[in-house]
């Protein structure tokens, strides 16, 4: 079998990343069997959240990552109370 996963818009991911609860497709397709990708199949809009990243560049992420305890906003906007503790 092939080693490589295809993501909708064309990225190339290792098999070993499907299902594997963090969602890389930004369509969320490596996800079908987990909660990672929030829906993003059917709704990417609704299943984000904006990093406003105050001095730096705004990005989306996935719900399945805010308050996950890892800090994926450079101003840790994605992480409250204790989970913001571990941001940088």
């Amino acid at each position: 079998g092939s080693t490589v996963f295809q993501c909708g818009d064309g990225v190339s991911l290792p098999h070993e990343w499907v299902n594997d609860d963090y969602c890389d497709c930004t369509t969320g397709e490596d996800e079908p069997e987990t909660g990672a990708c929030s829906g993003a199949v059917h709704d990417p809009v609704a299943s984000t959240f904006l990093c406003p990243n105050k001095g730096s560049v705004a990005k989306k992420l996935y719900l399945s990552r805010v308050n996950d305890g890892i800090c994926d906003c450079c101003d840790g906007s994605d992480e409250l109370g204790a989970a913001l503790a571990n941001c940088p």
